[in-house]
């Protein structure tokens, strides 16, 4: 195998949500059908850990972006123009990454389906029964994540509008706001709500808090196994 291989390997059996570092071993060389055999293996557990690492990545930054909106939403009921501009400027950066985090979620799902899959159907002769079953209960528990993340991404298809649509309604409030649009801080209070989906937004808040919740606990339950399949593995990747 060679030691990109092993690095990819033990970076996935290390954690369940981020690629580490490992120590490379130094075992005798293995015949080549079966180093072709851990290649190949290798390869399939390198595939799942960047899939998910991509789903982690884009899903904190869906997180991180409904949270700026929201901060900037709960000024802008008071109608403090200079308020939701500090706020918007706050919040600059963040609020691109998780609207194109929100369009890359479908793919996202789809990719790490097929890293399931490409584990599953990773060839795995020489191992021994403890190994096997170990490596089985990973693809168990990834296809358990794999699931739970279809209910997320579809929950992030289904509300993610109504967070596009209150980043419009904020910019063009603001936009308003600057513009003399109105009297007073009351007025434009009164116009930002009247631009807002309160019921829908409130509804789309919860769905996507509790969703991604779900999201996370199902990451974590992937972690026991994981820890199993590193420790008896272990010999395998040095």
């Amino acid at each position: 195998m060679t030691a990109a291989a092993r690095r990819a390997a033990a970076a996935f059996l290390a954690v369940a949500l981020a690629a580490t570092g490992c120590h490379r071993g130094n075992g005798a060389p293995r015949a080549s059908t079966e180093t072709r055999f851990l290649d190949r293996l290798a390869t399939a557990i390198s595939g799942l850990n960047a899939a998910r690492q991509r789903l982690a990545d884009d899903a904190a930054a869906i997180g991180v972006t409904a949270a700026a909106l929201d901060d900037v939403d709960s000024v802008a009921v008071t109608g403090d123009r200079a308020a939701v501009r500090t706020q918007r400027n706050a919040h600059a950066a963040e609020i691109p990454k998780g609207m194109a985090a929100a369009r890359r979620m479908p793919p996202d799902v789809r990719a790490y389906d097929a890293a399931v899959a490409a584990l599953a159907a990773a060839p795995a002769p020489g191992l021994t029964p403890a190994q096997t079953t170990a490596l089985g209960n990973v693809v168990t528990a990834v296809r358990a994540e794999a699931a739970n993340l279809h209910i997320y991404g579809t929950v992030v298809a289904t509300v993610w509008s109504r967070y596009a649509s209150l980043d419009e309604n904020q910019k063009l409030w603001l936009s308003r706001a600057s513009n003399g649009w109105y009297r007073d801080q009351q007025e434009a209070a009164g116009n930002y709500l009247v631009l807002v989906d309160r019921s829908a937004l409130d509804s789309g808040r919860r769905s996507l808090a509790a969703a991604d919740a779900s999201r996370i606990a199902a990451a974590r339950r992937t972690q026991g196994p994981i820890d199993k399949a590193r420790v008896a593995l272990a010999s395998l990747l040095g």
